[in-house]
């Protein structure tokens, strides 16, 4: 056996390469984890390996995979993380896509290889990949990169992680530069110390590493590295991991943030998460969910350090504590009081991996069951969310020994609810993202004053927040739980000041435009659905327009789709009658080409207002690829 194939155990064999690649045998069959230079196909006889099935990659860097092309070649099949795929099929797409001037993106992304890769399967997070007798449990692995995965898997009567380049040996990281995801910034100490975490509650018997030696004392290196972790955090003095100043000193939520206690069946995530949500415990072992989002601001992305073609990960957190701390023994309801990402992106894990149950007012619960067709609107999460109970506006609910009422309060977005309930002796408003406080300088001294968010691009309508204001003086809380920031103590002079910010903002606000308001306000007026759409060659596509009247008066509405070259449409307007106030919908039918271009195209609706033509006013974007490589968006 050549120098470089070391034999770890009967079926677990380690070969020295770009990265340490590790073979898998069954029989004279073979998977292999991450591929390095390929060399190891030269070898493969002094394993008793025919053939090498798989390749499975723990995350997209070039030394992982130069050589995946070669074992491909050689009848392998491949498999990448989830969120790593389109470094791999679509990279040269995301070459000509990355920013080179003016960039303050510093993540190392400048790691990817140069061409394409075809990708056979994906890893999908806390799933399990199948081959033969091994089942992988993927495992998230952020840090290093966003994507990355560890696959642990019993091979020869043990519990081995294959970790990718998350930590070395001897409780090290592989490179400190990696820990650079934005300009200036160390947020991969703060994932990384996430995923160790995670690690470290597997118990699993062995780490192998990309790079260096076998971890062998897996608790012991995780401890010196989480040690080593916090001590760079506690450099401070610019050294910020978490991006956003909480107020309180980042050693206070890390190495593992923990729920605020409010009472004894309410507990808040605190004002270190990327969003607040809570958690209302019954008696009877079971937790109810407000909103389940992210765990630190962070793992937004939303700044220079997206990459343009990736996806939002979610990364489970605090449910051990639940379990491990408040004795739940059932992740029974989650109830998301609004359909931002930041708020929701945890519900499909919950619905996949615990069973939970979603309930949702009908006008939140229609966009987070299907984001593609809504996703014209901002901040929504890519996965569905099974909505299992559709509430109406004023409806009252029991979970539990709990009774709660939901109101539709249509503020920081169109899609927005408010709970409230009694928990504990006081009557909570669960708020989201509508009732905050801000400073204000009044008679030469500074105040904290309520008032109402306003995003314009959320489909804002005069009269809306009237709503907001009415729904907070009907439920009249004692808390306020918002989706950010402190909890609030809430009396009538808090609710006059919030009522009071509402009517001047919409009196500043229609002062502004023409007549009617509503019509140069509202950036929605029109909407097309699905705003985005993947299609099969030849496959008909049906379009909904959505309409409302903005004028003081009936308006004829005539709409047509204006499609990309080679679609089938047609010519002529279809017409609508909406009296003054009201709402409605056209339907109209695009047919795509023959032949698929695999292009993310723009799919328009010239519309007419009483015989004037708005030109080609809403967008959508369909794309026409073959059936095979449908589920790739």
């Amino acid at each position: 056996m050549s120098d470089n194939l070391t034999r770890l155990s009967e079926n677990l064999f380690h070969f020295a390469d770009t990265c340490n690649v590790y073979l898998i045998v069954d029989g004279d069959d073979g998977l292999v984890i991450d591929a390095g230079s390929g060399a190891i196909l030269e070898h493969l006889e002094e394993a008793g390996v025919r053939q090498v099935e798989w390749v499975l990659h723990t995350h997209h860097h070039r030394d992982q995979c130069a050589g995946t092309p070669l074992l491909h070649e050689h009848g392998a099949r491949v498999a990448v993380p989830e969120y790593e795929r389109h470094l791999f099929e679509q990279v040269e797409l995301f070459w000509q896509a990355r920013r080179t001037f003016d960039n303050y993106n510093d993540r190392n992304t400048f790691f990817s290889i140069a061409e394409n890769i075809s990708v056979d399967a994906v890893l999908e997070d806390y799933e399990t990949f199948q081959w033969r007798e091994y089942q992988f449990f993927v495992l998230p692995a952020k840090g290093h990169t966003l994507g990355s995965s560890i696959l642990i898997v019993q091979v020869d009567g043990r519990t081995i992680a294959f970790t990718g380049d998350l930590m070395n040996a001897g409780g090290k990281l592989y490179q400190l530069h990696a820990m650079e995801y934005t300009y200036g910034s160390m947020e991969g100490i703060l994932f990384t110390m996430q995923s160790i975490q995670a690690l470290r509650k597997r118990n699993v018997d062995a780490c192998c590493p990309s790079h260096g030696d076998q971890i062998a004392d897996v608790a012991s290196d995780i401890d010196k590295l989480e040690r080593r972790l916090m001590e760079c955090v506690n450099l401070s003095r610019g050294m910020r991991v978490s991006v956003r100043d909480m107020g309180v000193p980042e050693s206070v939520f890390l190495p593992e943030s923990k729920f605020v206690p409010l009472s004894r069946h309410l507990l808040w995530s605190g004002v270190w998460t990327c969003s607040n949500f809570y958690v209302i415990l019954s008696d009877s072992g079971k937790a109810m969910f407000v909103d389940y989002g992210h765990s630190f601001w962070p793992h937004m992305h939303i700044g220079p350090d997206h990459d343009g073609l990736e996806s939002m990960r979610f990364i489970e957190h605090h449910l051990d504590e639940l379990r491990d701390d408040y004795g739940v023994t059932d992740f029974d309801l989650v109830v998301p009081t609004h359909i931002h990402d930041d708020h929701t992106c945890g519900i499909p894990f919950l619905q996949r991996h615990h069973g939970t149950t979603c309930w949702a007012l009908a006008e939140v619960g229609q966009v987070l069951a299907d984001p593609a067709a809504w996703t014209s609107t901002p901040c929504t999460f890519s996965k569905p969310i099974r909505i299992d109970r559709w509430l109406k506006d004023g409806e009252t609910f029991q979970w539990e020994e709990f009774e709660f009422e939901i109101h539709f309060a249509p503020g920081q977005t169109e899609f927005h609810s408010v709970y409230a309930g009694m928990i504990d002796g006081r009557k909570i408003a669960f708020t989201g993202d509508n009732y905050f406080l801000a400073e204000v300088f009044a008679g030469g001294k500074a105040e904290m004053k309520p008032y109402q968010t306003t995003v314009l691009r959320n489909s804002f309508q005069l009269g809306m927040h009237r709503r907001c204001a009415e729904v907070m003086r009907k439920i009249n809380p004692e808390l306020i739980c918002p989706g950010h920031y402190d909890v609030l103590p809430c009396v009538k002079q808090d609710l006059d000041a919030y009522c009071d910010f509402i009517a001047r903002k919409e009196r500043v606000f229609g002062e502004l435009v023409g007549e009617p308001a509503d019509h140069y306000i509202d950036l929605f007026w029109a909407r097309l659905l699905p705003y985005v759409a993947v299609v099969e060659p030849g496959q008909t596509l049906e379009y909904r327009l959505l309409l409302r009247n903005n004028f003081q008066h009936p308006v004829s509405y005539e709409a047509r789709l204006l499609a990309p070259n080679g679609w089938r449409v047609s010519p002529e307007f279809c017409g609508l009658q909406l009296d003054a106030g009201a709402r409605g919908e056209m339907e109209l039918t695009a047919v795509a080409p023959n032949s698929p271009d695999n292009i993310r195209r723009l799919m328009t609706a010239e519309i007419k207002i009483d015989g004037q033509s708005q030109g080609p006013f809403s967008e959508a974007l369909v794309t026409v690829r073959p059936l095979a490589a449908k589920g790739a968006q």
